[in-house]
């Protein structure tokens, strides 16, 4: 019994101090994966949470502005633009110390359990992937209310993309931040991945020197649009807002239950000294 009780002691002991050992681990801090194709204003990490992005791209729009009335269709294209030079291509993945639990979850099983889909962790980094970046997009128009969905193109196993069409003027219009096509090389820009579906061959001509044919034909194979209004990683939302729920419980759960197995350790010592004395 009692040895049993100084192993649990010693077991709990040792979770307890891996646990919070992430936590104060420095984090290391890595270059951009940069590339001369890609547009990138390094001024504007300094927009590292929604409130801030939201406030940058506002600020542009209202100068772009001629008139008193909203104009969805310039403020879409403001925070597009906004968002194409905030960020680099590139995996935003949770630190060791940022979320442990995800982190190891996605050295050991899956990579993507570790890739960040909440918009504010996003914005801590300078990287993103399609994914990611349409997706600070998407936070943004939803706070402003204005109506997207998003795209998916291609496989799984890839090739394949992410980006969203966004509703103004009636229609939906499609936007790309990420690839970033050369929408001016075309006359008809940004209308629906429809239209584009049946004018392969101009839809190819702004993505020129971002995607070689092979692969623009390919991922042109399958198109799968999302629910309107939804966040596009509702799944892996939840995961991490639970893994980090439990890097937060986890060392309390395993300090309690070393207190417990060390307060019964020592009344069963006291009870064996008075059994003793008797």
């Amino acid at each position: 019994m009692a040895k049993n009780l100084k192993f649990k002691i010693f077991a709990y002991g040792i979770l307890f101090v891996l646990s919070v050992t992430p936590v104060f681990i420095k984090k290391a801090v890595s270059e951009s994966s940069k590339t001369k194709n890609e547009l990138f204003k390094p001024e504007l990490i300094r927009f590292d949470n929604s409130q801030k992005l939201i406030y940058g791209i506002d600020s542009i729009y209202k100068m772009r502005l001629t008139s008193d009335i909203f104009d969805t269709a310039l403020y879409v294209q403001t925070a597009s633009d906004f968002v194409k030079n905030r960020f680099y291509h590139g995996l935003a993945t949770y630190s060791i110390t940022d979320n442990w639990i995800a982190y190891l979850a996605g050295k050991l099983f899956w990579p993507h359990f570790s890739a960040i889909v909440k918009p504010d962790d996003l914005l801590k980094h300078g990287d993103g992937l399609c994914s990611q970046q349409t997706i600070v997009l998407l936070d943004v128009l939803r706070k402003k209310g204005i109506t997207f969905r998003t795209v998916g193109l291609g496989y799984k196993e890839g090739p394949g993309h992410f980006l969203s069409e966004i509703k103004y003027d009636g229609k939906w219009h499609l936007h790309d931040v990420t690839k970033e096509p050369e929408w001016n090389k075309i006359v008809n820009h940004h209308l629906s991945l429809d239209y584009y579906l049946m004018n392969k061959d101009s839809l190819y001509v702004a993505y020129e020197g971002k995607l070689s044919r092979p692969v623009f034909n390919k991922i042109l194979e399958k198109v799968e649009y999302g629910k309107v209004n939804e966040f596009p990683a509702k799944n892996m939302l939840l995961f991490h807002n639970g893994t980090l729920f439990l890097m937060y419980v986890l060392p309390l759960i395993f300090l309690f239950l070393f207190v417990l197995s060390f307060s019964k350790e020592r009344s069963i010592k006291n009870g064996y000294k008075n059994s003793s004395e008797n």
